[in-house]
Protein backbone atom coordinates (compact mmCIF):
# COMPACT_ATOMS: atom_id res chain seq x y z
CA UNK A 1 0.00 0.00 0.00
CA UNK A 2 1.31 3.44 -0.89
CA UNK A 3 -0.16 6.65 0.50
CA UNK A 4 0.72 10.08 -0.87
CA UNK A 5 -0.26 13.15 1.12
CA UNK A 6 0.86 16.60 2.22
CA UNK A 7 1.74 17.50 5.80
CA UNK A 8 0.99 21.09 6.76
CA UNK A 9 1.69 23.28 9.75
CA UNK A 10 -1.93 22.71 10.79
CA UNK A 11 -1.29 18.94 10.88
CA UNK A 12 1.60 19.48 13.31
CA UNK A 13 -0.54 21.78 15.42
CA UNK A 14 -3.32 19.16 15.47
CA UNK A 15 -0.79 16.51 16.59
CA UNK A 16 0.50 18.72 19.40
CA UNK A 17 -3.04 19.62 20.49
CA UNK A 18 -3.94 15.93 20.56
CA UNK A 19 -0.86 15.19 22.68
CA UNK A 20 -1.57 18.22 24.89
CA UNK A 21 -5.15 17.08 25.48
CA UNK A 22 -4.64 13.35 25.98
CA UNK A 23 -1.27 12.96 27.72
CA UNK A 24 -1.65 12.38 31.47
CA UNK A 25 1.73 13.93 32.32
CA UNK A 26 0.91 17.10 30.39
CA UNK A 27 -2.52 17.35 32.01
CA UNK A 28 -1.03 16.85 35.49
CA UNK A 29 1.55 19.56 34.74
CA UNK A 30 -1.21 21.96 33.65
CA UNK A 31 -3.21 21.26 36.80
CA UNK A 32 -0.13 21.81 38.96
CA UNK A 33 0.59 25.10 37.20
CA UNK A 34 -3.03 26.23 37.56
CA UNK A 35 -3.11 25.53 41.29
CA UNK A 36 0.37 26.94 41.92
CA UNK A 37 -0.28 30.25 40.15
CA UNK A 38 -3.61 30.73 41.92
CA UNK A 39 -2.05 29.95 45.32
CA UNK A 40 0.90 32.28 44.66
CA UNK A 41 -1.45 35.15 43.79
CA UNK A 42 -3.53 34.56 46.93
CA UNK A 43 -0.47 34.21 49.19
CA UNK A 44 1.27 37.24 47.69
CA UNK A 45 -1.91 39.31 48.04
CA UNK A 46 -2.38 38.19 51.63
CA UNK A 47 1.27 38.89 52.46
CA UNK A 48 1.02 42.37 50.95
CA UNK A 49 -2.15 43.12 52.90
CA UNK A 50 -0.56 41.87 56.15
CA UNK A 51 2.61 43.86 55.50
CA UNK A 52 0.59 47.02 54.85
CA UNK A 53 -1.78 46.14 57.69
CA UNK A 54 -4.72 46.83 55.35
CA UNK A 55 -7.56 44.44 54.63
CA UNK A 56 -9.96 46.37 52.39
CA UNK A 57 -12.73 44.18 50.98
CA UNK A 58 -12.00 45.43 47.46
CA UNK A 59 -8.39 44.18 47.66
CA UNK A 60 -9.60 40.75 48.79
CA UNK A 61 -12.02 40.60 45.87
CA UNK A 62 -9.27 41.68 43.44
CA UNK A 63 -6.84 39.00 44.64
CA UNK A 64 -9.49 36.28 44.53
CA UNK A 65 -10.45 37.40 41.01
CA UNK A 66 -6.78 37.38 39.93
CA UNK A 67 -6.34 33.90 41.40
CA UNK A 68 -9.44 32.69 39.53
CA UNK A 69 -8.15 34.26 36.32
CA UNK A 70 -4.83 32.46 36.77
CA UNK A 71 -6.56 29.15 37.53
CA UNK A 72 -8.99 29.27 34.62
CA UNK A 73 -6.77 31.14 32.15
CA UNK A 74 -3.69 28.94 32.43
CA UNK A 75 -4.95 26.15 30.10
CA UNK A 76 -5.84 28.70 27.42
CA UNK A 77 -2.48 30.44 27.80
CA UNK A 78 -0.50 27.17 27.64
CA UNK A 79 -2.46 25.99 24.58
CA UNK A 80 -1.90 29.35 22.85
CA UNK A 81 1.82 29.26 23.70
CA UNK A 82 2.15 25.69 22.39
CA UNK A 83 0.55 26.62 19.04
CA UNK A 84 2.82 29.66 18.76
CA UNK A 85 5.91 27.54 19.52
CA UNK A 86 5.00 24.91 16.90
CA UNK A 87 4.55 27.69 14.35
CA UNK A 88 7.91 29.22 15.32
CA UNK A 89 9.75 25.87 15.18
CA UNK A 90 8.33 24.98 11.77
CA UNK A 91 9.24 28.43 10.42
CA UNK A 92 12.96 27.87 11.04
CA UNK A 93 15.00 27.14 7.93
CA UNK A 94 16.29 23.78 9.18
CA UNK A 95 12.69 22.57 9.80
CA UNK A 96 11.17 23.65 6.46
CA UNK A 97 11.23 20.07 5.15
CA UNK A 98 9.00 18.80 7.99
CA UNK A 99 6.00 20.01 6.03
CA UNK A 100 5.30 19.14 2.45
CA UNK A 101 4.61 16.08 0.33
CA UNK A 102 5.10 12.67 1.98
CA UNK A 103 4.79 9.12 0.76
CA UNK A 104 4.15 6.29 3.19
CA UNK A 105 4.82 2.84 1.74
CA UNK A 106 3.52 -0.16 3.68
CA UNK A 107 5.28 -3.41 2.83
CA UNK A 108 5.00 -6.92 4.25
CA UNK A 109 7.50 -6.51 7.12
CA UNK A 110 8.10 -2.77 7.34
CA UNK A 111 6.91 0.65 6.28
CA UNK A 112 8.81 3.60 4.89
CA UNK A 113 8.22 7.34 5.14
CA UNK A 114 9.62 9.28 2.19
CA UNK A 115 9.72 13.07 1.98
CA UNK A 116 12.08 15.94 1.33
CA UNK A 117 15.38 15.15 3.13
CA UNK A 118 13.67 12.14 4.67
CA UNK A 119 13.69 8.43 3.91
CA UNK A 120 13.09 6.36 7.02
CA UNK A 121 12.17 2.70 7.23
CA UNK A 122 10.43 1.30 10.31
CA UNK A 123 9.66 -2.24 11.35
CA UNK A 124 6.02 -2.67 12.40
CA UNK A 125 7.25 -3.75 15.85
CA UNK A 126 8.49 -0.21 16.61
CA UNK A 127 4.93 1.14 16.64
CA UNK A 128 4.30 1.71 20.35
CA UNK A 129 0.79 3.09 20.12
CA UNK A 130 -1.61 4.93 17.89
CA UNK A 131 -3.89 7.88 18.42
CA UNK A 132 -6.36 9.69 16.25
CA UNK A 133 -8.50 12.78 16.07
CA UNK A 134 -11.18 13.90 13.61
CA UNK A 135 -8.70 14.15 10.74
CA UNK A 136 -5.52 12.17 11.45
CA UNK A 137 -3.87 8.98 12.59
CA UNK A 138 -0.79 9.44 14.77
CA UNK A 139 1.57 6.47 14.65
CA UNK A 140 3.94 6.71 17.65
CA UNK A 141 7.35 5.21 16.91
CA UNK A 142 8.68 6.31 20.29
CA UNK A 143 7.26 8.05 23.35
CA UNK A 144 7.17 11.54 21.82
CA UNK A 145 7.51 11.10 18.05
CA UNK A 146 4.75 10.10 15.71
CA UNK A 147 4.11 9.85 12.03
CA UNK A 148 1.14 12.01 11.08
CA UNK A 149 -1.17 10.46 8.51
CA UNK A 150 -4.11 12.67 7.51
CA UNK A 151 -7.33 10.90 6.64
CA UNK A 152 -7.23 12.68 3.28
CA UNK A 153 -4.43 10.24 2.32
CA UNK A 154 -6.93 7.40 2.03
CA UNK A 155 -8.93 6.76 -1.12
CA UNK A 156 -11.85 5.30 0.83
CA UNK A 157 -12.90 3.87 4.19
CA UNK A 158 -11.74 0.36 3.23
CA UNK A 159 -8.19 1.57 2.58
CA UNK A 160 -8.26 3.47 5.88
CA UNK A 161 -9.32 0.34 7.79
CA UNK A 162 -6.71 -1.81 6.01
CA UNK A 163 -4.01 0.72 6.93
CA UNK A 164 -5.11 0.76 10.56
CA UNK A 165 -5.13 -3.05 10.75
CA UNK A 166 -1.61 -3.34 9.31
CA UNK A 167 -0.13 -0.56 11.43
CA UNK A 168 -1.63 -1.88 14.69
CA UNK A 169 -1.13 -5.61 14.05
CA UNK A 170 1.89 -5.79 16.38
CA UNK A 171 0.41 -3.73 19.23
CA UNK A 172 -0.67 -6.33 21.77
CA UNK A 173 -2.27 -4.00 24.33
CA UNK A 174 -5.70 -2.87 23.06
CA UNK A 175 -5.51 0.28 25.22
CA UNK A 176 -2.62 1.54 23.09
CA UNK A 177 -4.67 1.52 19.89
CA UNK A 178 -6.76 4.54 18.94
Amino acid sequence: MELKYDITKEDYIAFNLNYYTHNAVVQRSILTTRVATAVIVLLAGTALMVWLNLFPPLAIVVYVALAALCFFGTPWYMRHKMIKNVDRILSRANNKSACGPKTLVLRENDFELIGENEDTTYQYEVVQRTASDEGHYYIFVDEFSALIVPFSAFADETQKQEFYARITAHITDEALRC
